[in-house]
């Protein structure tokens, strides 16, 4: 079977019209793989307000978003895709997109979010 680019982004856009409808949050997901395993093994959920965190409480979103970057990173491995480790997912008004990036870069955006907290 060979790699089909839109499988990520088709994804997504179910999990956002099945949870998220009309709800407007806005912020991102960091998350890295287990190197050996191809699994996830972090989330790092950065949202913009309490209220993007109220909205998604008591729903089965962040469960299913949990279980779909597992599938996403476990298929990305099997096509040796770049970059199949980690990335960031954005929510905004749009709906949700997904990057792959370099590990320092996800590691920099992470820390750099930290930094702020601790502010």
């Amino acid at each position: 079977m060979s790699f089909d680019a839109s499988f990520d982004q088709a994804r997504l856009d179910q999990l956002a019209q099945q949870h998220l409808g009309n709800a407007s949050i806005t912020g991102r997901i960091l998350f890295f793989g287990d190197p050996e395993e191809n699994r996830l093994d972090l989330a790092t959920w950065q949202l913009d307000t309490d209220q993007d965190y109220e909205t998604l409480k008591g729903s089965d979103f962040k469960l299913q978003m949990m279980e779909l970057l597992d599938t996403l990173l476990i298929y990305r491995a099997q096509h040796n895709q770049p970059n199949s480790g980690q990335g960031v997912v954005y929510a905004n008004n749009e709906g949700l997109t997904i990057k792959w990036l370099p590990k320092e870069q996800v590691e920099a955006m992470r820390n750099s979010e930290s930094e702020l907290q601790s502010r």
